[in-house]
């Protein structure tokens, strides 16, 4: 399960007030419920039982409901290949539980459980497309148990794991009875999966989120007179490594950390780093930010470089936002991001000693060199990880799939 959909769950659960809960329900339930999408012809082709996040499939291509996680822009697009395509999507929530089909459907498409969970369902000739957006669910909850067991012990706190995927025999039942699967991830990625269901997934990009044009850094503004340092992600702060990196600044007081995300929501997070997160001088806490906010955008100006030790993802969109504004990359391979050669920083094993050693070689690089090499790397995710790679890449892979099951002729 992608981590920010969990994320995205849990803070409606957590945060939102009693009087807000009906609320809440809508956004998940909206009425009218499935959110339906039509094709441009009068005649369609037939139906797609569509779970994942409906709130975005009707919205104009500038709502800014679309200017965060790429993950509800991709989710619009995905629907509306399919209804280019011929076909009307009907629209659940991906979280839906308790959603049961009322109708004949050609293709259901999916992110993670419920095409495991509506097997009894759904009749024998339907084309069943899983959508993974992450790691496999098993390797993502031992990642992550490794990282709360590592943090637990040298703070002696309590952290509890925040991404881990709650039924992890559920989704692999999903990937195993679909005909078809797309992976937002690289070979890396893809790895982390069963040897027996490697044939049937297919990588594909991921989507940055959406930036000005004046957020996209010119090689001149590429390393700033401060060369400041960016932790950039969503909920799950260990999972994140924002512990590690936090416990790297604390050390080196001289160098200066912007972190943004919501961290301080995880109370349990807070009790171990609180000192670090709010009263160390050269380490801002700024929350979570919009990538094209005016906030955001005074962070990045003095930032050259951005920390992303992350254990477990599909392919991180907000490490490939942080390419595409002109950041010098040190990710873990675990981001799903493969930089070019020559390029960036891997961080192999996310140990803090790893982490602060290329914290420091970075800050004391060559300005020409840091210049180079960002260049590089920033042209790729350009290119890579735009909105109409993610389109070109997904529409190829379920035209292929429907043709497969000659449902395209």
């Amino acid at each position: 399960m992608n981590a920010y959909m969990s994320a995205y769950v849990d803070r409606l659960k957590r945060h939102i007030p009693r009087r807000l809960k009906a609320l809440a329900k809508g956004i998940l339930r909206p009425s009218p419920y499935p959110v339906r999408l039509y094709p441009p012809s009068e005649h369609p082709r037939g139906y797609v039982l569509y779970s994942y996040l409906p709130e975005s499939i009707c919205v104009a291509e500038n709502a800014t409901l679309l200017n965060g996680h790429s993950a509800l822009w991709e989710s619009r697009e995905i629907a509306r290949i399919f209804a280019n395509f011929g076909y009307v999507v009907e629209a659940i929530h991906w979280a839906d539980q308790r959603f049961v089909p009322k109708r004949h459907y050609d293709v259901v498409f999916d992110i993670c459980l419920n095409l495991g969970r509506l097997m009894p369902y759904l009749d024998k000739h339907v084309t069943k497309i899983l959508h993974c957006t992450g790691s496999d669910p098993y390797y993502q909850n031992s990642a992550e148990l490794r990282r709360v067991e590592a943090v637990n012990a040298r703070r002696k706190g309590r952290y509890k794991p925040k991404r881990t995927v709650a039924n992890p025999q559920l989704a692999t039942y999903s990937l195993q009875v679909a005909d078809a699967c797309s992976l937002i991830g690289g070979e890396f990625t893809k790895m982390t999966y069963p040897e027996a269901f490697r044939s049937k997934i297919t990588p594909v990009t991921v989507s940055a989120s959406k930036l000005d044009q004046e957020m996209v850094k010119s090689p001149s503004e590429f390393v700033p007179e401060k060369r400041e340092f960016l932790w950039f992600f969503g909920g799950g702060a260990v999972h994140k490594g924002l512990d590690l990196v936090l416990e790297v600044f604390a050390r080196n007081p001289d160098l200066t950390l912007n972190v943004v995300g919501n961290a301080a929501d995880e109370r349990d997070f807070m009790e171990m780093y609180k000192r670090e997160l709010v009263h160390s001088p050269n380490i801002r806490y700024h929350g979570p930010l919009l990538p094209n906010s005016d906030n955001f955008k005074r962070i990045v100006l003095d930032t050259f470089c951005f920390v992303a030790p992350s254990c477990s993802e599909g392919l991180s969109p907000a490490v490939a936002t942080c390419l595409q504004i002109g950041l010098y990359p040190l990710v873990s391979r675990n981001t799903g991001v493969e930089l070019p050669s020559g390029c960036g920083f891997y961080l192999e094993t996310c140990s803090i000693a790893e982490i602060e050693q290329a914290v420091l070689t970075s800050y004391q690089m060559d300005k020409t060199e840091i210049i180079r090499q960002t260049t590089a790397t920033q042209t790729y995710a350009l290119r890579q990880f735009s909105r109409e790679n993610f389109h070109q890449q997904m529409q190829n892979f379920i035209f292929q799939t429907l043709t497969n099951r000659d449902m395209l002729n």
